[in-house]
């Protein structure tokens, strides 16, 4: 029996580690209740030692020494210490998870072919010489080749004792979400969900990144290793290089504010006021003499509300729809004006098959790249996804973005700079209307092979066309209504 005891104490011991590295509350406990078990087992065996002979001798005449209950109050002793010594450091309740995924892509329109990882969104790191008196930067713009991807990312997540206080902080240097509206930021996420009545009723605070849309921001999300997540499906790995569309140009970014998060049943809503893809809104600042300023002409600025809605009662199917009311920044005359736009999407999910569709339809007043005239879109995106093998998923995507109103724009980044193919196209093409901006198609083929639960790499071709000549090629200098781009991804997490 002694023998026995050694044995299961130090499993015991072995377990330790098991409970350092548990990543839930759920799991803790689950892993606590298993050690109380045995130690349950290892106290009734002590009692029946105590009140029964001993037992017949085993092989060759030779019988186990009886239990020593002070070996055993030793073990206890040891296990509740380890217990203790897991909410002391903070590790109860606590998950860590990151990756990165290194991008190699193609860019027919550019001329380009480069690895693309840890760069940026903005040309940033400018420096001012007397040769370029606006500064030398990486030359960098938003676009769809130049997305969320080719980046890293750390996430911590903690859900408390307090009654279940949940905090996320998640760092992702040069392509944050953060960091596409306050350069230079490495914050994706900073974020607290506090149960108020309880634990169906939170208040949310602080830097979240945008809800909308059936896309994960982070092609190495994992997924089942978030306490929370703002998105129905995938709960695994991205299929897709790039985003489609509508999560490119016609999505929030952030929001930094306070919210509400109330869980009813099958249906989860989210009430947030906040900032829109701004860490402050503040007057913009102008110089007048010697230290003084005084705000510009525009001071007015405020939160916006935003709405997301979830019904994910049925296990194979589920939707949501989010929504934006307030003024944000307007890109074409500066200052601010009035965006209004809704999104709904759901997914469909059935053994090794998946589905999303999303449609988004959105206004932004006095933001037409013509320079007279509303900014005004619609769009739709949906896509398929197979797992042919328990390693190897294929995934095509189709997207539709309507954006001719006004010469085109939207407040995502929809502007007429060649790239991204929106706005009226070649000024020196026949029939050329600064009026009407172009519609957008893209086409997206893509495989995913799944090396182990942690590494996969991926490959995909994608297709983008446009009613009128937007893409401007720059080896030849000319406009086309239509570019290519290839990308190869490695994707590694934890």
């Amino acid at each position: 029996m002694k023998m026995k005891l050694n044995q299961v104490a130090f499993a015991v011991v072995l377990a330790f580690p098991l409970l350092a590295s548990a990543q839930s509350n759920a799991e803790l406990q689950s892993q606590i209740q298993e050690l109380k078990a045995q130690l349950a087992q290892l106290k009734a065996m002590i009692t029946q030692n105590a009140s029964a002979p001993a037992a017949a001798p085993v092989a060759q005449g030779e019988q186990l020494p009886p239990v020593d209950p002070e070996e055993f109050n030793q073990v206890k002793v040891k296990v509740d210490s380890m217990i203790d010594q897991q909410s002391t450091a903070g590790f109860k309740g606590l998950r860590i998870s990151g990756g990165f995924d290194p991008v190699y892509m193609v860019n027919r329109s550019k001329g380009t072919s480069s690895f693309a990882f840890l760069n940026n969104f903005a040309s940033t790191n400018g420096v001012a010489t007397s040769i370029v008196p606006g500064g030398i930067g990486s030359g960098e713009i938003y676009s769809y080749d130049n997305s969320y991807f080719g980046m890293a990312y750390l996430d911590i997540q903690k859900e408390m004792d307090d009654g279940g206080t949940k905090f996320r902080l998640t760092l992702a240097p040069s392509k944050s979400a953060g960091s596409g509206f306050n350069f230079g930021s490495i914050v994706h996420e900073a974020s607290a969900s506090i149960p108020l009545t309880d634990s169906q009723t939170r208040l949310m605070i602080g830097q979240m990144p945008d809800v909308s849309g059936y896309e994960p921001y982070f092609n190495t999300f994992v997924g089942a290793n978030s306490l929370t997540s703002n998105l129905l499906y995938p709960g695994y790995a991205e299929y897709f290089i790039t985003k489609n569309m509508l999560f490119d140009f016609t999505a929030a970014t952030a929001y930094t504010g306070v919210g509400l998060d109330l869980t009813r049943g099958p249906w989860e809503t989210k009430l947030i006021l906040a900032n829109f893809n701004s860490a402050r809104n503040d007057c913009p600042v102008t110089p007048v003499g010697a230290g003084a300023s005084t705000c510009g002409t525009d001071p007015t600025r405020s939160p916006t509300f935003i709405y997301n809605v979830t019904y994910a009662q049925d296990e194979f199917w589920g939707f949501e729809f989010t929504g934006y009311e307030g003024s944000v920044t307007n890109w074409v005359h500066g200052g601010t004006s009035r965006l209004s736009q809704f999104e709904i999407d759901g997914n469909y999910t059935r053994g090794n098959f998946n589905g999303n569709l999303q449609f988004t339809t959105g206004r932004q007043a006095d933001a037409g790249l013509n320079d007279n005239g509303d900014a005004q879109w619609w769009g739709v995106s949906a896509l398929v996804a197979q797992r042919v093998t328990s390693q190897l998923t294929l995934a095509a995507r189709a997207d539709y973005l309507n954006n001719d109103k006004n010469g085109g724009g939207n407040f995502g980044g929809g502007f007429a700079d060649g790239i991204n193919g929106f706005g009226a196209g070649d000024p020196n093409a026949p029939g050329y209307d600064a009026n009407v901006g172009a519609n957008r198609y893209s086409l997206s083929l893509a495989a995913t092979y799944r090396l182990t639960t942690n590494v996969a790499l991926r490959a995909e071709y994608r297709h983008d066309h446009s009613t009128l000549p937007t893409f401007f090629y720059y080896g030849d200098q000319t406009y086309r209504s239509n570019n290519d781009t290839f990308g190869l991804q490695a994707i590694v997490n934890f």
